[in-house]
């Protein structure tokens, strides 16, 4: 049942005519080699609704939660009062309002003030030959004193399927809740996959991204949160691999407003074969977020003299008694390392693979669904030992 109580946040923008991407000043598109990129082929009415069983979760523990389709929560006027994000400077706003007028799926969730959710709440996008199009609007409005978490899987279900989707998440942590979103990425070489995440919040509030990217030709994710409370925090804990001929644009910002907020970005990559990725990470205190501190950091593996990265990280000051901090490594896996384990048995592949999982279990670890964490070493052991 729909709270009549909450705000309606999904905006209404007026749709545009004949974009291109080329007509954006967005350098990394062209890196990517998506001027062309026309969206208009992906509006409605052109797209069909998305067809398959995608929400997962058991009633009995998400008593009280309100986790309805999107869809549904428009037409029913569910209302959440919060705010749009107009300081979200790290996603395309073209993409965000493809997603928020065109959508053919998401879910729309409004955990109780004090309910704590231990279980996760599960959304399979699979895309196949008869849904080829994911366009999905997922809105998170957790209460006071709140804890969420959402793991969203993408996944193509053949390697033949030229699969699109474009995503928008939107979280809204108020006064001393906690959200957890989980993402995994694994669609097939021949995808294209943009998403869009955005997070507002307040005092005592956190919210934790983990994100898993290993698929789609063309993957371009962006992470925005909005600190706006005292003492608010957000992280971000990124994975990707990066093979074949695939391109990734990654752009991740978190906006100091609240005094003695948190923040931290720890990112692990690797790259073989012929990949490119950009990565732009941006921490901004803005003026009255004192005592304030965020971290970001990047370490990637460069398994061939044949890849290409590029790391831009930036750091914005309006604030004087801050704390920030960024570090970047980029280079090739240390001999010394391979040779230990080389000399304990394992072949050049197979200490190849221990060293990266070495760094990405971490990361892994934060996944809470099982069958996801052994898919994810297992689909490492595939790309980098039995290739």
């Amino acid at each position: 049942m729909i709270d009549s109580n909450s705000k309606d946040i999904i905006s209404t923008f007026e749709n545009k005519k004949n974009f291109k991407l080329n007509q954006a000043y967005v350098a990394t598109w062209k890196y990517l080699g998506l001027n062309s990129f026309n969206m208009d082929n992906y509006r409605l009415p052109q797209i069909e609704q998305y067809k398959e069983k995608y929400i997962d979760f058991n009633k009995e523990e998400f008593d009280g939660l309100t986790i309805v389709p999107t869809k549904d929560a428009s037409r029913n006027e569910c209302f959440c009062g919060c705010s749009s994000f107009k300081t979200a400077t790290s996603v395309s706003k073209d993409f965000v309002r493809l997603a928020e007028n065109g959508f053919n799926a998401g879910v729309f969730i409004k955990v109780p003030e004090n309910k704590i959710v231990d279980s996760y709440l599960r959304l399979n996008f699979n895309l196949n030959k008869n849904n080829t199009t994911l366009i999905d609007n997922n809105i998170i409005v957790a209460e006071p004193n709140s804890k969420f978490t959402l793991v969203v899987d993408y996944i193509t279900q053949d390697k033949e399927t030229a699969a699109f989707h474009n995503g928008l998440t939107k979280v809204f942590a108020k006064e001393g809740s906690e959200v957890n979103v989980v993402k995994i990425q694994r669609m097939n070489d021949k995808s294209t996959h943009f998403d869009s995440n955005m997070a507002l919040v307040e005092g005592n509030g956190k919210v934790n991204w983990v994100t898993i990217e290993i698929g789609s030709g063309i993957n371009v994710t962006n992470y925005n949160s909005d600190l706006k409370g005292d003492h608010s925090s957000a992280d971000i804990y990124s994975a990707y691999l990066v093979d074949g001929d695939r391109r990734q644009d990654i752009y991740y910002t978190t906006n100091h407003f609240g005094k003695e907020s948190m923040s931290n970005m720890v990112i692990e990559g690797v790259l073989k074969d012929r990949a490119r990725k950009i990565f732009k990470g941006n921490i901004d205190f803005k003026k009255g977020s004192s005592k304030s501190k965020g971290a970001q950091s990047e370490e990637v593996l460069l398994l061939d003299p044949t890849v290409k990265t590029d790391t831009v990280p930036m750091l914005l000051c309006h604030e004087e008694d801050v704390d920030g901090v960024h570090a970047a490594s980029v280079g090739k896996i240390d001999e010394n390392q391979l040779f230990y384990l080389m000399s304990r048995g394992l072949d050049d592949r197979e200490a190849k693979k221990l060293v990266i999982e070495a760094r990405f279990s971490p990361i892994f670890d934060r996944v809470p669904a099982d069958d996801l964490r052994e898919f994810l070493s297992e689909e490492l052991r595939r790309r980098l030992v039995n290739e």
